[in-house]
């Protein structure tokens, strides 16, 4: 495929993807330019940074009571898988469970493979190169580190909610769309912080499921798969995100390393 080697830039900054190159050997991330990753999580992070919960207007209930809801939650955990593919070559993979504090400015724990990567509090972050925790607090802001929040998660549900249909399942409403869109395509490459570069996705396949509580209105995960192709290959992104433990996370410390 005759495009730009796509970029998995979730977790954006530069010190972190030099750590997360060293896991690539054993099928995690693999980027072709860490310098290039941070600028296309900062542009996804531009798009979303200036808009605001209370700023979307609407007169569906249930998508109204999803962002009353959202106002109340100081912190929650999160996991998630992503997986992309173009022309059928080596997955590019990111695992990552993170909790997150959403204080000024956040706090936030993130673990890849079961290690501690990146720890940030009170506007310091650290990172961990496998060997030592680095201060990385002058290269990166919380945003950068990870892209796939609550808050982000709402906005993507928002953008595409009208094209979605529902059913009750227990205590749960199931948000669900199968078929061709490139706007839901993009919405997930800007959710994922996903580059394809200048792939033809005018028809790609979507397959997406959004479980939200019915009697919480909180969104508990999201499940995407898109598959399409070009005239010069075929492309693949998966995407499983779980949110838990709304307003249950612990305290979040810096590495003893580094406490002074």
């Amino acid at each position: 495929m005759n495009v730009p080697k796509y970029l998995l830039a979730t977790v954006a900054a530069t010190a972190i993807l030099a750590g997360c190159q060293e896991d690539a050997q054993q099928g995690d991330i693999e980027e072709t330019s860490g310098e290039a990753a941070q600028e296309t999580t900062e542009t996804a992070t531009a798009e979303t940074e200036d808009r605001q919960l209370s700023e979307i207007e609407t007169d569906d209930a249930s998508l109204s009571a999803i962002l009353e809801q959202a106002e109340t939650i100081e912190s929650y955990q999160a996991t998630l898988d992503l997986t992309a593919v173009v022309d059928g070559g080596q997955p590019e993979m990111l695992e990552a469970e993170v909790r997150f504090k959403d204080e000024e400015p956040p706090s936030l724990h993130l673990m890849s493979e079961g290690e501690d990567r990146t720890i940030s509090k009170n506007g310091t972050t650290f990172y961990n190169n496998g060997t030592d925790w680095i201060d990385i607090s002058d290269s990166v802001n919380v945003d950068q580190l990870y892209h796939v929040t609550y808050r982000n998660a709402i906005l993507s549900f928002a953008d595409i909610k009208s094209e979605l249909e529902s059913e009750e399942n227990g205590d749960q409403v199931i948000y669900t769309l199968e078929g061709q869109s490139n706007e839901v395509f993009e919405t997930f490459e800007e959710l994922f912080a996903v580059e394809f570069g200048n792939i033809d996705t005018s028809k790609v396949e979507n397959d997406v499921e959004i479980v939200v509580g019915k009697d919480d209105s909180l969104i508990q995960s999201i499940t995407y798969e898109a598959q399409g192709e070009d005239a010069e290959g075929t492309y693949e992104l998966s995407g499983d995100v779980e949110f838990t433990s709304f307003n249950d996370v612990g305290e979040i410390e810096l590495p003893e390393a580094v406490q002074q």
